[in-house]
């Protein structure tokens, strides 16, 4: 008996610990706001970031109000902009573009 409550508590520890470890590895492979922004401002060019804040404002306020890109976080823009790209049919470089610009000015929390 007490053979068995050793073994069952090792197994116990070992999911516990496997358990720990797998959130660890997933949390830390997340990027931050932070380093959003500052990916988005190393890997676009002043006139990309131009071109996107002028397809923002044609493709995204046909179908209703701009909001500030600063009013929203990136992590909230990060959340929108996949659907709306979609709805508004821009192409992939298009939207990377519209996301460049809006992750640029985006309030980091």
């Amino acid at each position: 008996m007490k053979k068995t409550s050793t073994i069952l508590a090792l197994v116990a520890c070992a999911a516990f610990m496997a358990n720990c470890s797998s959130s660890k590895k997933s949390a830390s492979t997340e990027m931050s706001e932070a380093a959003k922004v500052a990916e988005v401002n190393k890997n676009f060019t002043p006139t990309q970031m131009l071109e996107g804040k002028t397809l923002w404002e044609n493709h995204c306020g046909k179908c209703h109000k701009l909001y500030e890109p600063g009013s929203h976080s990136v992590a909230k823009w990060e959340r929108v902009l996949p659907r709306m790209i979609t709805r508004s049919k821009l192409t992939n470089e298009q939207g990377q573009l519209v996301r460049a610009f809006l992750l640029s000015k985006a309030k980091v929390s």
